[in-house]
């Protein structure tokens, strides 16, 4: 073997010394005729590469030389020009690596499958492990490898001499399992870790760099993974998603189960094994990371390793007041205890002294009541169901009292325990206890309630005693739980109208005070109180009602020594009346053609229109007092909006949303007989919100409704209505000609006259709108299948009679 090395290198050396003369057919080359220094550097790099190929030394390929007739000055030259090739780098080695790289183009990492999980997958403890979204088990491919990381083939190794000696090294682990070092030949690092192939590697480059040996070296190694070539991993079995998956070379078991979405309804978690060279290296259980977090089985993978997902051999159903619930898996010699521990315990909620276990026995199921003694011993099956069940709402020894004592609320119940030691526990009764009668609400054996009486006074006085039960309920009311709340009403013309808690000696001012004094239209003259029969009143039938006694004091609160004396009771109602005179300040609008247009205060019940005229100082010469019209304010009282509101719900012709609770209506008026006769019975009197409109002359007449061209014309005094409705174009085919009506500026309407001597249309003024009302549309077809229904209906009618009549 090592003379055919010597052979292919001798060849492969006289081949580069023969391309010198430019005949490689030569092979009967003297070497020492050879000029060491007219090679060019790809010959040297030709030969060094020889020199790799054939896993020679230095040392070895000149002794080789030398053997070959190569003299000792040939020798020197030739190794001061491969050294000076290999410091520099060299053309061709580059340019190998370069080729090896796209030789071996990066691996395109396989991507998650996305999984349509059942219910029964959901139900699997460990399924959402391997399908979360937030858990991806993606391996670190831009971060320093462990130094437990196994090397592969196709990984780069970089090694970096530093020192004395300067070299720099990027090889790559050939399909031999081994890295090419130049000078120094094939170092296997397939397989090993990379802590153990560090030190191999610094172990052999100490045979060509001396300065690396000694107590005092001088030469030191760097070694580093560069570019990792990833793995191609088979997952087989009961897997969600079988098949090959491309991984970094740096991926885990757990990385290749969660691309296949972990086990499927059928796959066991507790036993998936690792197959490398067809022999099983590892089994991995994915509960001993689910529960414990341990890691030591998620070994790294290899190239064509396989992931195998056995079916599982036992699952348990666990269900009931576990932290976890779902289908479990169990090996074999697990028990409930092992079971309890991977459902993580019972809840805060749950009976922790016996399980109900149902169980499969092939051909009938059985039930096991399993007690917390029998957790270690009893050993789980195939189809086993495991339940926790609630722990009983009941108390062994609670007893409770509320009502009026300081401490209200649940205490312990120690035997021979008495009323009187738990009205002390809760710190003794409040002033305002009820003294004369309690309740103890008991359930008795078959937990029905009955209730034991006591006098409370007679318990804190010492003169009798109750011996408690566990769960009694104590209730001692306060004198205020025992009748209805005692207040007082105040209502109309102070501050705050409302209700107030009653107080033993309250004066009607103290009452009034209370309410934030008198408002400005209160009549303090007149104050009523109205006050409920007395019990001894209300024990027979009468027609009395009430009580009403009147008082009168000032805006100060001073009353007569009569009403200073009265004391009101509870329930007593205290009426504040508005003066008779008072009424809010209202306002009027006069826009337009006045002299002083804008709002003027009602300063009289009975002013009329023409008052406010006169106040604005009269009609300006530009008015058209024909169009003059009033926008009058209607408010709906509270009621009055809400019965609207109530009629427009049921009422499908109607609209909510139309329904104002302040609208404005406008009111006919005849402003010139009204100035002509001012007090008149056309002189309206005025209220508050109105708005009186004055406008300036007006020279057009509009012409709207069922007309060919609806357009407004210039007034002429010589025009009738029919006249301007030529003017539009006529009347439209459904024109209602007999129904036309005019809408004056002032608001008011006239409509179209019909007589003896035809139709009268009414008078024509500026400003006025003349409307023609449209005729609905018939639906002929409707009107045709009408009459054919009673024509047919009454032929059969005739038919009869006819029949009859026989």
């Amino acid at each position: 073997m090592i003379r055919t090395v010597r052979n292919a290198f001798i060849i492969g050396l006289m081949l580069v010394f023969c391309s010198i003369n430019g005949n490689a057919q030569n092979t009967n080359i003297n070497p020492a005729t050879v000029n060491v220094k007219a090679l060019s550097d790809a010959q040297i790099e030709r030969l060094i590469a020889e020199m790799e190929k054939n896993g020679m030394s230095m040392e070895e390929a000149m002794t080789l030389a030398r053997a070959r007739g190569a003299s000792q000055s040939q020798i020197d030259q030739m190794v001061q020009r491969i050294n000076e090739i290999k410091n520099n780098g060299g053309a061709k080695a580059s340019t190998i690596q370069m080729q090896e790289k796209t030789l071996q183009p990066e691996m395109e990492l396989s991507k998650k499958e996305t999984i349509k999980a059942s219910p029964k997958n959901k139900n699997i403890f460990g399924f959402q492990f391997f399908n979360s979204k937030n858990l991806s088990f993606e391996p670190g491919v831009d971060v320093p490898v462990s130094d437990s990381y196994s090397l592969g083939i196709g990984d780069e190794v970089n090694i970096s001499v530093y020192g004395a000696s300067q070299q720099s090294y990027l090889l790559t682990v050939q399909k031999n399992g081994a890295i090419q070092i130049p000078d120094l030949g094939p170092v296997y690092v397939y397989g090993l870790s990379f802590t153990n192939a560090k030190t191999k590697i610094k172990h052999r480059l100490v045979s060509i760099y001396n300065g690396m040996q000694g107590d005092q070296p001088n030469t030191f190694a760097d070694i580093s993974m560069g570019t990792l070539k990833g793995v191609k991993v088979n997952v087989i079995g009961e897997v969600n998603v079988p098949g090959t998956y491309a991984l970094p070379a740096t991926a885990s078991v757990f990385n290749a189960l969660y691309l296949a979405g972990g086990p499927n309804e059928n796959g066991s978690f507790r036993q998936i094994d690792i197959i490398r060279d067809g022999k099983t290296i590892n089994s991995v259980d994915v509960y001993a990371y689910l529960v414990d977090g341990k890691t030591q089985e998620n070994i790294q993978l290899r190239d064509q390793d396989v992931v195998l997902i056995r079916p599982y051999l036992k699952r348990v159903a666990v269900a009931g007041e576990f932290k976890r619930t779902g289908l479990f898996e169990a090996k074999d010699g697990e028990s409930v205890s092992d079971l309890l521990r991977y459902a993580g315990g019972f809840t805060d909620k749950a009976y922790t002294h016996r399980l109900e276990l149902y169980r499969n026995n092939s051909r009938t199921l059985s039930f096991v009541g399993v007690t917390a003694a029998d957790f270690e011993t009893t050993t789980l099956v195939n189809g086993d169901s495991l339940v926790a069940g609630v722990v009983t709402p009941r108390f062994e020894n609670r007893i409770s009292i509320e009502g009026a004592v300081y401490r209200p609320g649940n205490y312990e119940m120690i035997k021979g325990m008495s009323l009187s030691q738990l009205i002390t526990k809760a710190e003794g009764l409040k002033e305002e206890a009820f003294m004369e009668r309690g309740v103890i609400t008991r359930k008795k054996a078959d937990r029905s309630l009955e209730a034991i009486s006591f006098s409370v006074r007679d318990v804190v006085n010492g003169k009798t005693d109750v011996a408690l039960q566990k769960e009694d309920m104590v209730h001692i009311s306060s004198i205020f739980d025992m009748r209805e709340a005692r207040t007082v009403e105040i209502v109309g013309e102070v501050q705050y109208p409302g209700t107030y808690a009653w107080a033993a000696n309250l004066k009607i001012g103290d009452l009034i005070f209370q309410a934030g004094g008198f408002k400005e239209n209160a009549e303090v003259s007149g104050i009523e109180v109205s006050r409920v029969l007395d019990y001894s009143e209300t024990e027979d039938l009468n027609k009395a009602l009430l009580h009403t006694f009147q008082f009168g004091l000032d805006r100060n609160l001073k009353l007569d020594p009569k009403g200073e004396s009265f004391l009101l009771n509870a329930f007593d109602k205290v009426y504040v009346r508005r003066a008779p005179g008072y009424r809010p300040q209202g306002v009027v609008s006069v826009q337009g053609e006045v002299k002083y247009a804008g709002d003027y205060g009602v300063i009289r019940k009975d002013e009329k229109i023409s008052d406010v005229i006169k106040r604005a100082g009269g009609i300006t010469p530009e008015a058209y007092v024909k169009g003059a019209s009033l926008r009058r304010r209607i408010e709906l009282s509270e009621a009055e909006y809400q019965a609207k509101l109530a009629i427009a719900a049921q009422d499908t012709t109607m609209n909510e949303d139309e329904v104002e609770k302040v609208s404005y209506q406008i009111v006919g008026i005849d402003l010139p007989k009204i100035m002509a006769n001012p007090g008149g019975r056309a002189d309206l009197q005025l209220l508050a919100g109105d708005q009186l409109l004055v406008p300036s002359k007006l020279q057009t007449v509009s012409v709207s409704g069922a007309v060919l061209n609806p357009v407004a014309h210039t007034y002429s005094e010589k025009r009738s209505v029919k006249d301007y409705i030529n003017k539009s174009g006529g009347f439209a085919q459904l024109a209602k000609k007999g129904k036309v009506y005019v809408l004056y500026a002032n608001g008011t309407t006239q409509a179209t006259r019909t007589g003896l001597f035809g139709r009268r249309f009414p008078r024509v003024e500026p400003g006025c709108e003349i409307i023609v009302p449209e005729k609905p549309e018939v639906d002929k077809a409707a009107n045709a299948s009408k009459w054919l229904a009673f024509t047919s209906t009454l032929a059969s009618l005739i038919t009869a009679i006819a029949i009859a009549t026989r």
